[in-house]
């Protein structure tokens, strides 16, 4: 019997960086070897012009600790400055398609667009027009720009640690297989970290509505939690929600500092409606095995990671039950 490969998924985000190693058998159980947290530091994040210093860009090295060249690393990028766009498009080709995207996000970039790196995923949803009697094909689209400045630096890091990245995803982009484990396919989460609230709402695998919140130094706790109840309430009223009454909506709420005493029910109580922690669909998860029990704050924090490694079975099952 073989000896299979560990993966490594890495979510490094303004506070804290998470890793997560593991190993995917074909059958989807996913058998988690370690799990390691630490701070990130202050100097990681390149100021204009400038490189990570060299001790934040040995800060991976022992959260690397029992890589080899041959596994597999997906970085989660996890950065306030990341510019997402979701846009509805008629049928048109992968060229008209990148020029589209591109002139798109250009407007919500409003910098020197060969400073960014623009990428984009899109899939086919199919509308049935019943008194036409025919289908009405477009096209879902995800684009997401990053600076290029920014993920260079972050290639860099882990090329000084001796490590190849063989997949960069923003991490917020598997976070649709929660719904799927709740059973529900429409809804908001809400990730509450240590400087930026964000806001994610979802229909089935398409993100529709994406906002962020900082922090400002006037608000104290209750002031904060009140912005996050009016945002929240204008994401899932939002024309981009296709109307979606909010009362019938479910809610999901990630990040640390969602852990804090009080948060979940004053969240509930404003928010008017049911609001799941993250960690309580992980836990259940009969695919997930972990050495040893996790707590709340643990699942938590690599929240994204697992759900990147759950959404990249399912994607490479679907790809083989495809093949076949």
């Amino acid at each position: 019997m073989r000896k299979r490969k560990k993966s490594w998924f890495i979510d490094i985000g303004e506070a804290l960086t998470k890793v997560v190693v593991a190993i995917i058998a074909d059958s989807g159980e996913i058998l988690i070897k370690d799990v390691r947290i630490a701070k990130t530091p202050g100097q990681l994040w390149p100021a204009a012009n400038a490189s990570p210093q060299l001790k934040a860009r040995r800060f991976l090295r022992p959260l690397l600790r029992g890589y080899r060249r041959d596994e597999e690393v997906v970085l989660l990028i996890n950065h306030r400055h990341i510019v997402v766009g979701t846009f509805t498009f008629p049928m048109m080709t992968i060229s008209e398609l990148e020029e589209v995207v591109s002139w798109q996000l250009e407007l919500l970039i409003e910098a020197d667009r060969e400073a960014w790196r623009i990428d984009f995923v899109a899939h086919e949803k199919n509308q049935w027009l019943e008194y036409l009697g025919m289908d009405n094909k477009e096209l879902q689209v995800l684009g997401v720009a990053i600076e290029k400045r920014l993920l260079a630096g972050l290639v860099k890091i882990f090329r000084d640690n001796g490590c190849c990245l063989t997949t960069i995803v923003p991490h917020f982009y598997p976070m649709d297989i929660l719904f799927t484990l709740g059973q529900n396919q429409t809804g908001l989460i809400i990730e509450i970290g240590k400087k930026w609230t964000r806001f994610f709402y979802f229909e089935g695998d398409t993100l529709k509505e994406y906002q962020q919140l900082g922090l400002e130094t006037t608000w104290d706790g209750e002031m904060y939690l009140q912005q996050i109840v009016k945002m929240s309430e204008r994401v899932i009223l939002s024309p981009t929600v296709d109307g979606k009454n909010g009362a019938h909506q479910k809610i999901y709420l990630m990040g640390g500092e969602s852990l804090h005493p009080g948060v979940l029910e004053y969240l509930t109580k404003w928010l008017r409606c049911e609001i799941i922690p993250c960690y309580r669909l992980l836990e259940k998860l009969e695919e997930l095995v972990f050495p040893e029990p996790m707590s709340p704050a643990e699942l938590c924090l690599i929240a994204p990671c697992l759900c990147s490694m759950i959404k990249k079975t399912q994607l490479t099952r679907r790809g083989a039950i495809n093949e076949a």
